[in-house]
């Protein structure tokens, strides 16, 4: 009798709660890689900056050009004259970076900004009034940018502008005057 019992009073899993256990825990493993997948692509993009700072570099490069009355290319920079000649900006290829270097009333230097680094290969180009440049990054990402050759006239050529025409305009009056009869007599 003492046997029966002790047979009846067995506890353990059965084969079909051991299966669906198993199915369970396989089913969370899965989603858990899947998280973790996601997680580890999403930080990769986040971690590289060099869309980034690709983005913050063209931002700065077109802000100083639109501020730009006259864009010229050179041999390894292109040089930016400001419309109000407060100052003049010269963006410089050198090695691997990009530096924006500023200058006051176009000669005294003002100093640099580092815009990239870690450059892989660099190109400027010019044809048709168009400067080409063309980056590759660190990842291998290559990046062109086009910039139109400006020839416009800065303020202070304006000004100087007008200022003759107003003096061609004063002499052009004084000689149509006509002769008054207090100018006759002396």
């Amino acid at each position: 009798m003492k046997k029966s019992i002790i047979g009846k009073n067995k506890q353990g899993f059965t084969l079909l709660e051991l299966t669906v256990s198993l199915f369970l825990l396989v089913i969370l493993t899965l989603l858990l890689m899947l998280i973790l997948q996601t997680t580890i692509n999403t930080s990769k993009r986040f971690l590289d900056y060099s869309n980034y700072e690709y983005a913050l570099a063209h931002r700065k490069i077109l802000e100083t050009y639109n501020n730009s009355a006259k864009v010229t290319q050179e041999k390894h920079y292109i040089l930016m004259e400001s419309k109000d000649d407060s100052e003049d900006v010269r963006i410089n290829f050198i090695d691997n970076r990009i530096y924006i270097d500023k200058y006051k009333n176009s000669h005294n230097f003002a100093g640099f900004i580092l815009l990239l680094k870690n450059l892989k290969e660099y190109n400027l180009s010019e044809e048709n009034d168009i400067i080409h440049i063309s980056l590759v990054d660190k990842n291998s990402h290559k990046r062109d940018m086009y910039l139109r050759v400006k020839n416009e006239k800065t303020d202070k050529e304006k000004a100087q502008e007008e200022k003759e025409k107003q003096g061609k305009d004063k002499v052009e009056i004084e000689k149509i005057k006509p002769i008054t009869h207090s100018e006759e007599g002396s």
